[in-house]
């Protein structure tokens, strides 16, 4: 096909390899959402979304460098007699920020269990003791601590392995192990009911 002031370009949608590579990372993010959710509540993490901010400003930027090359591979609106072509890249790197914010934002959301998944797989170090108060958390238990950054609470999962005795005020010792995304995980709970 033609492009303009005679220059000939190729045929089909000029995708560039890395476009091509962000097109499949948005279409394995919803997979990877409803394949890692389930098993990502076996290694929660002791924090609220850890890895949120940061795959998101990751994505984010790797988003923004792959659509800023592609759209720099376009047909430039200008006549060979005009200015430079860094006015235009600017503009084109601004546009492809604003088009890699959002899109930054949900692939993170949507890859978080498989980053929980991920740094659960692979413990780092020895493992470390910490221990917590139960309190009441809805219809459930959590677990609180001083040290743990307010208003964060680990909600204990309902399962068997819960003692049917446990109550407010009781105490939790936590097995911890850092992951390979250096978040802490816990590796085990076991409960002791104060009388």
């Amino acid at each position: 096909m033609p492009k303009p002031f005679g220059k000939v370009g190729r045929p089909g949608l000029g995708l560039t390899k890395g476009m091509r590579l962000v097109i499949a990372v948005w279409a394995a993010a919803v997979p990877a959402w409803l394949i890692c959710r389930i098993p990502a509540r076996s290694r929660p993490t002791l924090a609220d979304s850890p890895f949120y901010w940061t795959a998101a400003l990751l994505l984010g930027l790797f988003y923004a460098i792959m659509i800023a090359i592609w759209l720099r591979r376009r047909p430039s609106p200008r006549g060979p007699w005009e200015s430079s072509r860094s006015k235009i890249f600017a503009v084109r790197f601004l546009l492809a920020l604003l088009l890699a914010a959002p899109a930054g934002f949900a692939t993170a959301w949507f890859y978080e269990p498989a980053l929980t998944v991920a740094n659960g797989m692979v413990p780092v170090g020895g493992s470390s003791t910490e221990h917590a108060i139960v309190v009441r958390d809805g219809n459930g238990f959590a677990l609180d601590s001083p040290y743990w950054e307010p208003p964060f609470r680990f909600r204990i999962p309902p399962t068997d392995a819960v003692p049917g005795d446990l109550a407010p005020g009781s105490l939790a010792r936590l097995t911890l192990r850092r992951g390979i995304l250096m978040a802490r995980f816990v590796r085990n709970i076991e409960s002791e009911v104060l009388r």
